[in-house]
This record gives C-alpha cells, sequence and structure tokens, in this order.
C-alpha cells in the first residue's frame, strides 16, 4: 500500500508540472505581438551569411587612450562643424634638403581632399602638371600628358595620396575598435602626453602592423609629432608638426618636418619639410576634380590663390 500511495503521488507531480508547463505557453501566446517579439526575437540569417561574426574586442587601455582623442577633437573640426565639412584643399611645398641644408629639390602640389568616407583626393604638381586622383580602389596617374599603365609608378602614387589622406584625417580616424591605443603616460595639465596606436586590420587608412605614437602638447593639445613605423618600408621616421592655424574651428599644422628615426624617437636626417599654405574648407567638394577627361589637357587647375 505504500509503495502504491508513492507512486500516486508521482504520478499527480508529474501532472502539476505538466500544467505549470501549459500555462507558461498559454502565457506567453496571450502577450501582445510587440511584447512577444521583444521577449522571442531571433535576428534573420541571410542566406550565405556567417552566424558566428566577429566581434571587436576593446580592452580598457585602448578605451582610455581613445577617450583623449575624443578630447582633443573638438580642435578639428567639432562635431557640428566636422559633419558640414565635405573635404579640403590647399597647396603645399616640399623641399629635400642636402647634407649642407641647401634645397637639392623644390616643388608645389595642390591638394583636394576628401575628409569622410571612401579614399578620395587628387594630387596636382604645379611644376609638370601630373595628376594623381584616389577614387576609392580606383587610381588614376596622368604625367607627361599621358595616362600611367605601369603597376609599380601607380601604387607609389596611390600611396601618396592615401597618406595625404590620413594626415587630414587625423585625429579623428584613430578611433576605431581594431585600432589598439596605448598611453604612454598619465595626462597631466601643461605637460605634452603621447597615445601609441596600432593598426591591426585594413580598412582603417593604414596598412596593417603601422605603429604611430601621437604627442599632443599644451597650450592648445594639439598634434605636434606623429611617430611612425611603416611596414611598407620597414622604417621609423618622426613628423615634426609645427604652425599651428585655425579656421572655423579647424586646426592645421603649417610646417611639417619629416626626419628618419628609429624605434625609441630619436631624430634622424630631415628626409623634408613642407610648407601649407591657402587651406581652404570645404562644404561640397568639387566632384569634377576626380573625373579628370581622357583627353585634351585633361588637368583640371586649382582654384586661384586667395580665395
Amino acid at each position: 500500500m505504500g509503495s502504491s500511495f508513492r507512486l500516486d503521488l508521482a504520478r499527480e507531480r508529474a501532472r502539476g508540472i505538466l500544467l505549470l508547463l501549459a500555462l507558461v505557453t498559454i502565457a506567453n501566446q496571450a502577450l501582445p505581438p510587440a511584447a512577444g517579439a521583444a521577449r522571442r526575437a531571433v535576428p534573420p540569417v541571410r542566406a550565405g551569411a556567417s552566424t558566428t561574426a566577429p566581434a571587436e574586442v576593446v580592452d580598457d587601455s585602448t578605451r582610455a587612450a581613445q577617450a583623449l582623442v575624443h578630447e582633443v577633437r573638438a580642435l578639428y573640426g567639432g562635431d557640428d562643424n566636422f559633419a558640414a565639412m565635405d573635404g579640403i584643399r590647399y597647396y603645399v611645398t616640399f623641399t629635400i634638403p642636402g647634407p649642407d641644408g641647401a634645397p637639392v629639390r623644390t616643388w608645389t602640389e595642390a591638394h583636394y581632399v576628401w575628409l569622410k568616407g571612401e579614399p578620395r583626393a587628387r594630387i596636382e604638381t604645379v611644376e609638370d602638371s601630373s595628376v594623381v586622383v584616389v577614387r576609392g580602389d580606383t587610381t588614376l596617374v596622368r604625367r607627361g600628358g599621358a595616362w600611367v599603365t605601369d603597376s609599380t609608378s601607380v601604387r607609389a602614387a596611390r600611396e601618396q595620396a592615401l597618406d595625404a589622406i590620413y594626415l587630414a584625417r587625423l585625429p579623428r580616424n584613430l578611433i576605431h575598435p581594431s585600432i589598439e591605443g596605448r598611453q604612454f603616460e598619465k595626462a597631466a595639465r601643461g605637460v605634452p602626453f603621447t597615445t601609441r596606436f596600432r593598426f591591426l586590420r585594413d580598412g582603417v587608412d593604414r596598412p596593417p602592423g603601422t605603429i604611430v605614437a601621437v604627442t599632443f602638447a599644451p597650450p592648445t593639445y594639439s598634434m605636434r609629432r606623429l611617430h611612425t613605423f611603416d611596414p611598407r618600408s620597414n622604417a621609423w621616421t618622426l613628423l615634426d608638426l609645427e604652425g599651428d592655424r585655425s579656421r572655423y574651428d579647424w586646426t592645421w599644422a603649417e610646417r611639417r618636418t619629416l626626419r628618419a628615426s628609429d624605434p625609441a624617437g630619436e631624430p634622424g636626417p630631415v628626409l623634408w619639410t613642407a610648407t601649407i599654405q591657402d587651406l581652404q574648407i570645404e562644404g561640397q567638394m568639387p566632384i569634377a576634380v576626380l573625373y579628370p577627361p581622357d583627353a585634351g589637357a585633361g588637368v583640371v587647375t586649382p582654384p586661384a590663390k586667395g580665395r
């Protein structure tokens, strides 16, 4: 009898569990459509799509380094002004010095650089009217009145244009989850601070393996120095940025000096100096300069200085 009683009790408990499960199911079905969807919604999987998309992992040191960039980005347009900027155009005069400091070569380029979206730039050398155009993955190079087809020359010209785009977009393009940031020392009022960034993946303005340490200095804490390792040349350089200028809350360095360097940041010989002139901020860039004609002069001249 005791055994029969225990069996009946077990059956009643099983019935109770089944009844509870049925009530929960009914309650879920009775929820309003929006509430039920919120509890049960699963994003649809597209045909052929991966169900294990990798997530970017940002460590605390990277967050701290990028937070400092957020603090200084107001010097480079501010959020509202930057949103209204399509790009910039300017002249830059380069000088390569000889061993005794006398110039070996001097030339001037007109740059059109888009600040957002896919890489877009036009670089025109004033002395010989050569043209380099980068439009996304497309690169056009015109020299001596003819389009260049040599892949080595085109690749070198593209890298030059991408360098100009990267510099124009600093420091905002340092804020990306795939760029690892490190703070060398604690930021303090009245003293410079340096933040190092390592580019780990494609698609963020620099080739993977690039390392750049950016020094911000008082009183404005704009960028003063870039200590860079370039994996393309396997070499370190030191770019000094001097002579801050400002227009419409946009700050840029009027003078630049590029030196060879070592991993410790010791300055070596000067590779070139550059002076920025007549920098103009554009709310709408002249898109025609990215589509030069295929015949004839083939050169769209830059706007007259002083505009």
